[in-house]
């Protein structure tokens, strides 16, 4: 790769989401599927792992490779926040971006793993148009976004 170039931008400075890795992290396997279709639908790679364990798996296995970790309060936040707090301590993962999938009633866990590293929040339902800018975390934390 050339010194200061991005895979995921073409030619003219246009994002290809088909090159960017979503980590989607749900324990409720039936809004997994939706979020993992409308991700899919928006052209990005994703996989998807329904439990604590499968996440720290899939974060040690894969997890460097993963340019966005998309992951449900529920399962971010539980036990003390291990799983965000693990992220953010590991040398190889705290570069990627965290975005939290919440609901209108847990504002204040938002708020505190906000507060712990995580870089944004969305807020359940989604909608194709939020998922389609996800990219923009991705080259936020790489200090390459584009106005």
């Amino acid at each position: 790769m050339e010194k200061g170039k991005n895979p995921m931008l073409t030619e003219h400075d246009h994002i290809d989401r088909s090159k960017i890795k979503i980590l989607l992290c749900d324990i409720n396997a039936e809004s997994c599927q939706e979020v993992l279709a409308l991700l899919c639908k928006c052209s990005y790679q994703v996989a998807a792992v329904w439990s604590a364990i499968e996440v720290f798996d899939t974060l040690n296995s894969q997890g460097p490779c993963a340019d966005i970790i998309l992951a449900t309060v529920e399962l971010l936040m539980a036990n003390e926040a291990n799983i965000l707090r693990y992220i953010m301590r590991k040398k190889e993962l705290r570069h990627i971006p965290v975005i939290i999938l919440t609901t209108r009633d847990q504002v204040s866990v938002t708020v505190k793993g906000l507060r712990l590293g995580a870089a944004d929040y969305l807020v359940k339902p989604l909608l194709e148009d939020e998922l389609s800018n996800l990219w923009m975390h991705s080259l936020k934390f790489q200090g390459l976004f584009i106005s």
